[in-house]
C-alpha cells in the first residue's frame, strides 16, 4: 500500500511582483495571468522577475520543512507565480523542485487562486470555479442568484499517482470571514455542501473510495482550545461524510492552530484535511504536523525555534502554517 506525505498551505498572497510598465508586453498583467500552460510558465519565468524576496523566501523555507510530496496551496495568483516559486524558492531549499504544478483561474476579485505541487503525476485535473448553485442544485444564500458561482475561488479537482495507485484531492479555499463570522457562514455552508455534491458525482459510493478535502475553509469549530459553535463545515463532517484528521490527531485541542489573528489574539484551525471514511479507517494513527517556525514573533503562543530573519510582524512565511501529515491509501489502479 503505497504512503504519501501531503500538505495543505495558505502562502498569503503569494503574487507577482513583476514592473508591468517596462516588461516590454502590451497587456502584461492579464497575459501573464492567463497562462494556463505549464510549458509557457516555464518561459515566461526565464524572463520576467515576478516575485519579492523576503516573506517568499521564508515561505518556501516553511513549505520546504514540511517535507511534503504533495501540497495544496492557497492565496496563489496565477500559473506563472506558482512555477517561479517552485524553481526559484522551494528549489533552493529543497534541492530541486516539485515539478508537478497545476493552478486554475478562480474567481476571487484579488486574483488569488488555490493550486498545487506535487512531486508525482497529476493524471486528471479539473476546476469547479464555474459551478453555479442551480446546476449543482444548491439553494443560494441570502443576496445571490442560481446563476451565481458557488466558489469564492475553486475547488480544485485532482488525481495523483503513486506506486500505481491513484489518490483524489479537492483543494478549496472558503470563504473569508470579513463581515462577521456568523453573518457569513451560510456561504461556507453553501461551498460546504457544492463540495460534498461534487465528490458525490464523481464518486458512486464516495465513502468507499479513497480522497482528501483539503485547504483554507475559514472557519473552525474551536477557538483557543474552546467549542466556537455556528460553523459552515457541517455538510463536510456534521454526519461522518468525511472525518477531520486534525481533531482525531491531535488531542489537545489547544495545540490544532494553524492561524494567529492578531486582531483580538486568538488561536484557531482555519486549514483543514477531511478524509474520506475509507482513508480514514486506513489511517487511525496518522501523524500530522503543524510547521509554526516561520509565524511572526506576534504569534506568541508558539515558542519553538523559527526561521533566521522572522520578524514580530514581517518577514514572515504566512499568516498561516503549513498543515502535513503521512497516509496510507489504497486508492483505485491508475490506468496503463
Amino acid at each position: 500500500m503505497p504512503q504519501i506525505r501531503l500538505a495543505t498551505f495558505n502562502c498569503e498572497n503569494l503574487m507577482m511582483r513583476c514592473d508591468f510598465a517596462r516588461s516590454g508586453l502590451a497587456n502584461a498583467r492579464s497575459r501573464l495571468t492567463d497562462v494556463d500552460d505549464a510549458l509557457i510558465a516555464e518561459q515566461v519565468d526565464a524572463v520576467f522577475d515576478v516575485l519579492s524576496e523576503d516573506d517568499r523566501t521564508l515561505t518556501a523555507q516553511a513549505l520546504v520543512a514540511a517535507q511534503a510530496e504533495v501540497c495544496a496551496l492557497q492565496e496563489v495568483e496565477n500559473l506563472v507565480t506558482l512555477t517561479a516559486f517552485d524553481n526559484r524558492y522551494v528549489a533552493r531549499w529543497a534541492g530541486q523542485p516539485f515539478g508537478q504544478r497545476v493552478l486554475h483561474e478562480g474567481n476571487d476579485s484579488r486574483g488569488i487562486d488555490v493550486g498545487l505541487l506535487s512531486s508525482h503525476p497529476v493524471v486528471f485535473q479539473r476546476s469547479h470555479a464555474r459551478a453555479t448553485f442551480g446546476r449543482l442544485g444548491i439553494r443560494p444564500p441570502k443576496g445571490a442568484s442560481v446563476n451565481d458561482y458557488v466558489f469564492r475561488r475553486d475547488c480544485l479537482e485532482v488525481d495523483i499517482v503513486k506506486e500505481g495507485r491513484q489518490l483524489t484531492l479537492f483543494i478549496c479555499h472558503f470563504k473569508s470571514m470579513h463581515g462577521g463570522r456568523k453573518r457569513t457562514a451560510s456561504v461556507r455552508e453553501a461551498e460546504a455542501q457544492a463540495v460534498r455534491k461534487i465528490i458525490g458525482q464523481r464518486f458512486e459510493t464516495p465513502a468507499t473510495e479513497d480522497w482528501v478535502i483539503l485547504g483554507d475553509f475559514n472557519d473552525y469549530w474551536e477557538v483557543d482550545g474552546h467549542p466556537a459553535p455556528s460553523h459552515g463545515l457541517g455538510p463536510l463532517v456534521g454526519d461522518g461524510f468525511a472525518v477531520d484528521l486534525a481533531s482525531r490527531a491531535i488531542a489537545d485541542p489547544f495545540d490544532r492552530w494553524t492561524h494567529h489573528y492578531s486582531g483580538d489574539d486568538t488561536y484557531g484551525a482555519l486549514d483543514h484535511m477531511f478524509l474520506s471514511p475509507s482513508l480514514a479507517a486506513q489511517n487511525p494513527a496518522a501523524n500530522v504536523e503543524i510547521i509554526r517556525a516561520g509565524s511572526p514573533y506576534r504569534a506568541a503562543r508558539y515558542d519553538g525555534d523559527r526561521f533566521p530573519g522572522v520578524g514580530w510582524i514581517t518577514p514572515k512565511a504566512s499568516d498561516h502554517c503549513p498543515m502535513v501529515a503521512t497516509l496510507k491509501f489504497e486508492g483505485r489502479p491508475a490506468a496503463p
